[in-house]
């Protein structure tokens, strides 16, 4: 499969059940090494805040891609700078996809005036984000459900 015979699309409130099922999947199956069982649970326990999720898909530049009318990536542009949402079916990565969705992602930011995209990216994600020229900020702990979870604010400016 390669990236651009996927398509990418705008989210529609009827894609949130699905784009919520790729959100538990992709962070039981990509950020299992990242993260231990209990801090995947409390992160995965925030599919249910319904009104978070409403909003995001109502008021953000979401973006969906889609293979064979199955979601396999999806990522969110809150407030025009940023990066709110970016997730990728674990099958589907490394395959340029999720550069794609990014590049779509800043066009968008650029479009409506950002001179600079941030993003709150896991221990997971610092890879691509660094290799796509995101730069460290700062750490940030998260306190769910009892737990510490660390993620990483990242910068990047944009034409």
């Amino acid at each position: 499969m390669e990236a651009y015979e996927i398509i990418i699309r705008p989210a529609t409130l009827e894609d949130m059940p699905k784009i919520q099922e790729l959100y538990v999947q992709t962070i039981q199956d990509s950020c299992k090494g990242d993260y231990s069982e209990m801090q995947l649970a409390a992160w995965i326990s925030s599919v249910v805040n319904e009104d978070r999720w409403r909003g995001a898909l109502s008021n953000e530049f979401f973006l969906v891609a889609e293979d064979d009318d199955k979601i396999i990536a999806f990522g969110g542009l809150e407030n025009g700078n940023y990066l709110d949402f970016m997730y990728v079916h674990h099958n589907y990565q490394r395959i340029g996809l999720a550069e794609r969705l990014l590049k779509a992602l800043e066009n968008e930011a650029s479009r409506q005036g950002a001179k600079e995209i941030t993003t709150d990216a896991s221990k997971t994600s610092i890879p691509f984000f660094e290799k796509k020229g995101f730069h460290y900020v700062k750490e940030n702990k998260k306190h769910v459900n009892g737990l510490e979870i660390i993620n990483y604010r990242m910068s990047k400016g944009i034409h």
